[in-house]
C-alpha cells in the first residue's frame, strides 16, 4: 500500500516537471517570434524611410528650386515624412518613417555643381 502512494507522488512530480519544461519552451518560442516580428517591422520602416529619401532626391532633381517644405507619403501602413532644408548651396533631405512606435530617419545632402550636375552626399541613418 505504501508503494502505491509513492508511485502517485513520483507521477505527480514527473507531470509537474514536464509541464514546467513545456511552459518554458513555449515562452521562449513566443519571445523569439516577437523579436523576429519586430526586426522585420524595423526593416520595413527603414526601407520606407530610404524610399522617402529617394522620393525627395527625385523631386529635387526634377525641380531644383523646391528645397523648402515637406511631403507626406504612406507606404504599406508606414507613414513617411520628407522635409527639405537649405544648407548653403546644398539641400538637406530628411526622411522619417514610423509605424507602431518604430522610427527610422534617413538624411542625405544634395546640390548642383556649377556645371549643373546633380550630386548627393552623406547618405546616412540618423539615430
Amino acid at each position: 500500500m505504501k508503494e502505491k502512494g509513492q508511485a502517485l507522488i513520483i507521477l505527480i512530480v514527473a507531470i509537474a516537471l514536464t509541464l514546467s519544461v513545456l511552459t518554458a519552451s513555449l515562452l521562449a518560442s513566443i519571445s523569439q517570434a516577437k523579436a523576429s516580428s519586430t526586426s522585420r517591422l524595423g526593416q520595413k520602416v527603414y526601407y520606407a524611410a530610404e524610399s522617402g529619401a529617394e522620393y525627395g532626391l527625385l523631386k529635387l532633381l526634377r525641380n531644383p528650386g523646391s528645397c523648402t517644405g515637406s511631403d507626406t507619403l504612406n507606404q504599406d501602413l508606414v507613414s513617411v515624412t520628407i522635409t527639405y532644408n537649405s544648407a548653403g548651396t546644398s539641400c538637406v533631405v530628411t526622411s522619417e518613417a514610423t509605424q507602431n512606435n518604430i522610427l527610422k530617419k534617413i538624411r542625405v545632402e544634395s546640390s548642383y555643381t556649377p556645371s549643373q550636375i546633380f550630386t548627393t552626399c552623406c547618405w546616412s541613418e540618423i539615430p
